[in-house]
């Protein structure tokens, strides 16, 4: 085992759930009840439902179950199925680094281990805490997209130290683990790129349905290339120069995950908070509606460039999963609706003349010093120009929901009740609420995921 390796296996076996810091057991109870909100919203989507149907054929022992359905399956399709309902709306976390991801996308196979094995919450949070140490460790060692790999490996390798750490594997099954992951796991960024399709949202949590599998072929004593990261061919050779350390920081790294306030790509949370700001501005002033702007300048940082304003299919996308990584796009909705939500992209809302009208007076660049800012800030600045020539302008610092402006509980509170309608609403979503807030107190796994498996039919 390379030294790499053994270094992230060590620290996925030692870790324990009474040594973490109270800070980081409230921030990964955090991300649980966002990622099952998420999951909630997306769970009558027709492609989600699809996604279940199909899962639903691989019934298995032990099992798991699909979130709202309560319907049993393998544990890596439970894994897949429950990870792509919670990624399917872009409205989960994220991580920024030389590499970004969305580390949330492997809740939902932690979720589905830690039942099927008759687990507790203690367990469940540690191993949450790991999989985004492993997982945003390595966003942070190397940019994985200028190589041309998806954020998807990470979640294979962050899934397997998770389901590792839940299987309760020693430092040597929990390096073959990470080595069984990463060497059959490999994605590729072209998913990101074009006209992007159904396999946007689900790259990630195919990550996680591949690193829990690993998890459990190493438990049985399967072993793994045993230098994945530093020999010949392994991760070193294709990703370049990488210092891949976990556990080096004061505080966990999932403190630093950045949570949604707006259902679109992180890229674009500062553009559509620049942009509500300057509509608020604008009609507050009683100046002059909406239809009468003549030109909006954005300038952003490279990053969000290259994911939502880089390609001509940015202003015409023809699907959702194109559309949520449309700077044109989300500006222009938020700008005439006052808002954006998951309903804006449906299909017959691509085509709306308004919209496509606004986009066409969009133009999208980047700036030096915006680029220097990113990843500690992600920062864009809108500029609306009237036909009167007036112009409004204003730089959104860090988009709400990010670790340097985070959402309060409280809203994330109402962000969860909001979402969770298509599951319940009322008093008992305040009491799945209330036990999400406690999930480290509970004996068994299974009580959580009974509270979100009765769901009207899709």
């Amino acid at each position: 085992m390379d030294a790499t390796t053994l270094r992230i296996a060590r620290h996925v076996a030692a870790a324990e759930f009474r040594r973490l810091p109270e800070q980081a057991i409230h921030e990964c109870r955090r991300r649980i009840i966002d990622s099952v909100a998420c999951a909630a919203a997306a769970y009558r989507e027709p492609f989600c439902a699809t996604i279940r149907t199909f899962a639903a054929r691989y019934a298995g022992t032990p099992a798991a179950r699909m979130w709202g359905s309560g319907e049993r399956t393998s544990i890596e399709m439970a894994a897949f199925a429950n990870g792509t309902m919670l990624r399917y709306q872009d409205y989960s976390d994220t991580h920024l680094g030389k590499s970004n991801g969305h580390p949330s996308d492997m809740i939902g196979g932690l979720v589905a281990l830690a039942e099927a094995f008759h687990l507790g919450g203690e367990d469940l949070v540690t191993a949450i805490v790991v999989a985004y140490e492993v997982y945003c460790s390595l966003c942070d060692s190397t940019a994985l997209a200028s190589r041309g790999i998806d954020q998807g490996t990470c979640a294979a390798a962050g899934s397997a130290a998770g389901a590792a750490r839940l299987l309760g594997l020693g430092e040597t099954q929990a390096g073959e683990a990470i080595s069984l992951a990463l060497s059959s796991s490999l994605q590729l960024y072209n998913v990101r790129t074009g006209d992007l399709s159904d396999w946007k949202g689900c790259a990630g949590p195919n990550g996680a349905r591949n690193g829990v599998f690993a998890a459990l072929l190493a438990r049985e004593g399967v072993t793994g290339p045993s230098a994945v990261v530093e020999g010949k061919g392994g991760l070193r050779d294709v990703a370049g120069e990488l210092d891949w350390r976990v556990g080096a920081g004061e505080m966990p790294l999932i403190v630093g995950t950045h949570l949604k306030f707006h259902p679109v790509c992180y890229h674009g949370q500062a553009a559509v908070d620049a942009a509500l700001t300057l509509r608020d501005r604008i009609s507050g002033e009683d100046i002059v509606a909406i239809e009468s702007i003549e030109a909006i300048e954005v300038q952003t940082y490279e990053a969000a460039l290259r994911a939502m304003g880089g390609d001509p299919t940015r202003w015409a996308p023809t699907n959702r999963e194109t559309a949520d990584h449309s700077l044109p796009y989300t500006i222009a909705v938020a700008l005439l609706n006052g808002r954006l939500v998951s309903a804006d992209y449906e299909r017959e809302r691509l085509a709306d003349p308004r919209t496509l009208r606004l986009m066409e007076r969009i133009r999208v660049g980047c700036s030096a010093e915006l680029t220097n800012a990113f990843p500690a800030h992600s920062r864009s600045r809108i500029a609306i120009r009237l036909k009167d020539g007036t112009t409004y302008s204003h730089l959104q610092n860090d988009p709400k929901g990010s670790a340097a402006n985070p959402l309060t509980d409280a809203e994330l509170e109402s962000k969860f009740l909001e979402l969770y309608r298509p599951w319940s609403d009322g008093p008992a979503a305040r009491r799945t609420l209330d036990l999400l807030w406690s999930v480290d107190q509970l004996a068994s796994v299974a009580q959580l995921v009974d509270a979100f498996c009765h769901a009207p039919d899709a």
